[in-house]
């Protein structure tokens, strides 16, 4: 590879490249050809250098997917600072850990978000362009931990369980996964992909904000995923490929403007950050009649870890597909590489694996075992290689001894019809030690029923996997990445039993 950096990256597009256009903005129909996204990330980084940004300063960016995010991200890359993506949606308190645990000294972010970030952050601002603010924090930078050498990004996960980790990626672990997704989607030239997940998360960010550099295609950036306006998008941008969330079919699925647009262009869509039920990848690629690659990645591994190749190579639903650029094993509790079929924890080693935490010696010493990075994922290896995932070990629900994962539940759940989304979790339970609980939320104007559903699963599934009770809900605690947060329905499950008095 002859890039060593993003920075080498960007200028050599510049130089090949420099009046071919590279970015459109959909909210602002902005369009930055090489050249001119080059001389913005040149004017801001001239910038940052006056604020006093330093060789491995962290530098924050709340902000929602803009161009001003990435010429923000590649300005500080240029200064060879660490950009920190963070989510603008977090409250104060969960703001506050991370731009204290990454000891950022500066954030870049929109007026519009100026009210999202506390008081309690900021000491004072700056304007640094018209749309993009710099706020000087009031955390102490005393005797700062020098960063990782050539640390390129500091994402943080989500942190469903305890407090995020700062998740240090290299410029080489970037630019091998970038390649390593090019390679899985045979990426070209010709391809322009449709950006709506948010940059924040590393699917979003690395998928689809830094991979078209290196494929050298064209993008168009949305805020966000909108139900109403995304077919609009394809056909109006011609788009070729996007990456999406398990959430985002199913709400594309139950739309009211599935025939409106020409999708023609499309020759694949990408499914990402959480498991695909089967009934939802099947019912979409009948409806619309685009080719879903199902893949697997995590923040650790710099994004994708495993696709599914895109036809007439197989697919197979249900399989996250073959590792890219890597190693990937199963492995037992005792880090024994297990065979083809059986279910354990995946390991996995190669170029885009990150090298630990940011400040968290113990807990990078932990993750890892002998160079291979052990994810936390359950799965197994069919005589192929093609890899599935079962659920998370912290999330395997345990009844009476019967230790399975809730993911088998999910895809009887979203088989019925009316069911929009799906989740079933272990609950504490003092015979059982957990009890299986079901959350639905259904289709417009569905016609479903707690008893119904219970048949259902009793046709389907052993009785000890059968939901002992559902609820039928509104909302799904998600992430800022669109995946549902499976453990946060333990509480809220707690919640409504306190308010119905059975507690």
């Amino acid at each position: 590879m002859i890039y060593k950096t993003l920075t080498q990256l960007m200028q050599f597009r510049e130089q090949n490249m420099g009046n071919d256009p590279f970015v459109t903005e959909i909210k602002t129909n902005k369009v930055l050809t090489y050249k001119e996204l080059n001389n913005c990330v040149k004017l801001l980084s001239e910038k940052l250098t006056a604020k006093g940004v330093k060789k491995n300063d962290r530098v924050a960016i709340i902000m929602e997917n803009s161009i001003d995010f990435m010429v923000s991200f590649y300005a500080i890359i240029m200064k060879e600072a660490i950009p920190v993506p963070i989510n603008q949606a977090l409250k104060a308190d969960e703001m506050r850990y991370i731009l204290n645990d990454s000891q950022i000294g500066i954030i870049l972010t929109h007026e519009s978000f100026m009210e999202n970030i506390s008081n309690e952050l900021t000491a004072s601002r700056d304007n640094l362009t018209e749309s993009i603010v710099v706020i000087n924090t009031v955390i102490h930078q005393g005797c700062v931990e020098k960063a990782v050498e050539d640390t390129a990004l500091i994402l943080y996960t989500s942190g469903s369980t305890g407090n995020s980790k700062g998740v240090m990626l290299t410029h080489s672990n970037l630019l091998a996964e970038m390649d390593n997704i090019i390679t899985a989607h045979r990426l070209t030239r010709d391809d322009r992909v449709l950006c709506v997940l948010p940059w924040f998360h590393i699917n979003g960010l690395v998928i689809t904000m830094l991979t078209p550099l290196l494929a050298a295609q064209e993008m168009v950036i949305a805020e966000k995923f909108s139900v109403s306006m995304f077919w609009k998008w394809i056909e109006k941008y011609k788009i070729t490929w996007f990456s999406g969330v398990p959430t985002i079919y199913s709400y594309l699925l139950t739309a009211d403007n599935k025939a409106d647009s020409d999708i023609s262009s499309l020759r694949f869509a990408r499914s990402a950050s959480s498991s695909l039920p089967v009934s939802v990848l099947n019912t979409f690629e009948n409806t619309y009649h685009v080719p879903i690659v199902e893949s697997y990645g995590i923040t650790e591994g710099g994004s994708q870890l495993t696709s599914n190749p895109l036809p007439p190579q197989v697919t197979k639903p249900g399989s996250v597909g073959l590792p890219y650029g890597l190693e990937l094993i199963i492995a037992d509790d005792n880090n024994n590489e297990l065979a083809q079929g059986e279910t354990g924890e995946v390991y996995v080693k190669g170029p885009s694996i990150t090298c630990g935490y940011f400040r968290k010696q113990k807990e990078t010493e932990e993750a890892f075992w002998n160079g291979w990075f052990k994810t936390g994922d359950l799965g197994w290896k069919d005589e192929e290689g093609y890899v599935f995932l079962s659920g998370r070990k912290k999330e395997l629900i345990n009844r009476a001894g019967e230790k399975f994962s809730p993911r088998e539940i999910d895809e009887v759940l979203y088989r019925i019809e009316g069911v929009e989304l799906a989740c079933a979790v272990g609950i504490p339970n003092e015979i059982y030690g957990e009890e299986v609980v079901a959350f639905i939320k259904k289709q417009q104007d569905a016609v479903l029923t707690e008893e119904m559903v219970m048949e259902y699963c009793k046709g389907k599934m052993a009785d000890f996997k059968v939901p002992k009770e559902i609820y039928f809900v509104n909302e799904f605690p998600q992430g800022g990445n669109g995946k549902i947060q499976r453990l946060k329905f333990v509480s809220q499950y707690d919640n409504i039993k306190k308010r119905k008095g059975l507690n």
